[in-house]
Protein backbone atom coordinates (compact mmCIF):
# COMPACT_ATOMS: atom_id res chain seq x y z
CA UNK A 1 0.00 0.00 0.00
CA UNK A 2 1.04 3.54 -1.03
CA UNK A 3 0.51 6.68 0.97
CA UNK A 4 1.81 8.92 -2.22
CA UNK A 5 0.89 8.90 -5.99
CA UNK A 6 3.31 10.02 -8.52
CA UNK A 7 2.07 13.11 -10.06
CA UNK A 8 0.60 11.50 -13.20
CA UNK A 9 -1.34 9.13 -11.15
CA UNK A 10 -2.33 11.97 -8.81
CA UNK A 11 -4.24 13.26 -11.50
CA UNK A 12 -5.98 9.99 -12.87
CA UNK A 13 -7.21 9.49 -9.68
CA UNK A 14 -7.95 12.87 -8.79
CA UNK A 15 -10.15 13.43 -12.15
CA UNK A 16 -11.52 9.31 -11.79
CA UNK A 17 -12.68 10.88 -8.00
CA UNK A 18 -14.80 13.67 -9.60
CA UNK A 19 -16.69 12.18 -12.20
CA UNK A 20 -17.70 9.36 -9.71
CA UNK A 21 -18.90 11.69 -7.17
CA UNK A 22 -20.19 14.08 -9.89
CA UNK A 23 -22.31 10.55 -11.08
CA UNK A 24 -23.68 9.83 -7.84
CA UNK A 25 -24.86 13.44 -7.36
CA UNK A 26 -28.61 14.93 -8.18
CA UNK A 27 -29.38 17.91 -9.99
CA UNK A 28 -30.29 19.95 -6.83
CA UNK A 29 -27.02 18.70 -5.13
CA UNK A 30 -25.56 19.37 -8.67
CA UNK A 31 -26.77 23.40 -8.83
CA UNK A 32 -26.30 23.88 -5.33
CA UNK A 33 -22.84 22.73 -6.07
CA UNK A 34 -22.03 24.73 -8.80
CA UNK A 35 -23.92 27.89 -6.89
CA UNK A 36 -21.37 27.81 -4.08
CA UNK A 37 -18.45 27.08 -6.29
CA UNK A 38 -18.79 30.21 -8.49
CA UNK A 39 -19.73 31.89 -5.28
CA UNK A 40 -16.18 31.26 -4.27
CA UNK A 41 -14.72 31.56 -7.21
CA UNK A 42 -15.98 35.48 -8.01
CA UNK A 43 -14.93 36.22 -4.25
CA UNK A 44 -10.86 34.50 -4.88
CA UNK A 45 -10.92 37.13 -7.93
CA UNK A 46 -12.45 40.14 -5.51
CA UNK A 47 -9.89 39.07 -3.11
CA UNK A 48 -7.43 39.59 -5.77
CA UNK A 49 -8.30 42.21 -8.19
CA UNK A 50 -11.22 44.10 -6.36
CA UNK A 51 -14.84 44.56 -7.59
CA UNK A 52 -13.87 45.37 -11.69
CA UNK A 53 -12.17 41.93 -11.55
CA UNK A 54 -14.77 40.59 -9.70
CA UNK A 55 -17.11 42.24 -12.18
CA UNK A 56 -14.72 40.60 -15.47
CA UNK A 57 -14.95 37.57 -14.63
CA UNK A 58 -18.59 37.35 -13.87
CA UNK A 59 -18.67 39.02 -17.38
CA UNK A 60 -16.66 35.79 -18.69
CA UNK A 61 -18.99 33.22 -17.25
CA UNK A 62 -22.13 34.69 -18.97
CA UNK A 63 -22.14 38.11 -20.27
CA UNK A 64 -25.86 37.85 -21.31
CA UNK A 65 -26.73 37.70 -16.99
CA UNK A 66 -24.22 40.12 -16.28
CA UNK A 67 -25.93 43.08 -17.86
CA UNK A 68 -29.19 41.91 -16.75
CA UNK A 69 -28.33 42.10 -13.78
CA UNK A 70 -26.02 44.96 -14.02
CA UNK A 71 -29.83 47.06 -15.06
CA UNK A 72 -31.45 46.36 -11.90
CA UNK A 73 -28.69 47.93 -9.82
CA UNK A 74 -27.46 50.98 -12.64
CA UNK A 75 -24.13 49.39 -13.30
CA UNK A 76 -22.14 50.40 -15.96
CA UNK A 77 -18.44 49.12 -16.79
CA UNK A 78 -16.30 51.74 -18.47
CA UNK A 79 -15.06 50.07 -21.85
CA UNK A 80 -17.86 47.40 -21.58
CA UNK A 81 -20.63 47.78 -23.72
Amino acid sequence: MTTKLKSKEYVTFARRFVKETVDTMGIEELKDFAITALHEDIQDVYDDLGQRGAFDDMLGWDEDTFFTVAEDFELELEGVE
